[in-house]
């Protein structure tokens, strides 16, 4: 939370890639990669809870192994390659406000960032407060 904002971070991470296939749980220098955008969203000294969106039972079990539930599944129609990342979010959103889950900012971590740490993420965040009350 920041200044009475509740922040979610969302994480999408499809199971399916062409060019790397499971590229978001692939071993990157002893973790998945999709670790390191966890861990950085877990640093965070804003970001409320940590949503991760994917279709993949794999990548669900790598990150309830690092602490992050994944409550459910996406629909494989927000898997493929013509899937837009921001329908996913809408999906994912939508699915939160069904169960009463509201929050005032949304933060999109994609996996496959893994040098973002959580200092560039509270720094985003101070940003977007400080141009939202100027």
């Amino acid at each position: 939370m920041f200044h009475d904002k509740k922040i979610i971070a969302i994480i999408p991470a499809r199971g399916g890639s062409k060019g790397i296939p499971n590229k978001n749980i692939v071993d990157v220098n002893g973790n998945p990669l999709i670790v390191y955008t966890i861990n950085a969203a877990k640093e965070s000294q804003y970001i409320d809870p940590i949503y991760v969106s994917t279709d993949s039972t794999e990548i669900a079990d790598v990150c309830r192994a690092n602490g992050v539930d994944v409550d459910s599944l996406r629909p494989c129609y927000l898997a493929t390659d013509e899937a837009r990342t921001l329908d996913t979010l809408k999906y994912t959103l939508n699915l939160l406000q069904s169960q009463n889950e509201y929050y005032d900012y949304v933060i999109l971590l994609q996996p496959t960032q893994p040098l973002r740490s959580h200092i560039h993420i509270d720094e985003a965040i101070v940003l977007i407060a400080i141009h939202e009350n100027a």
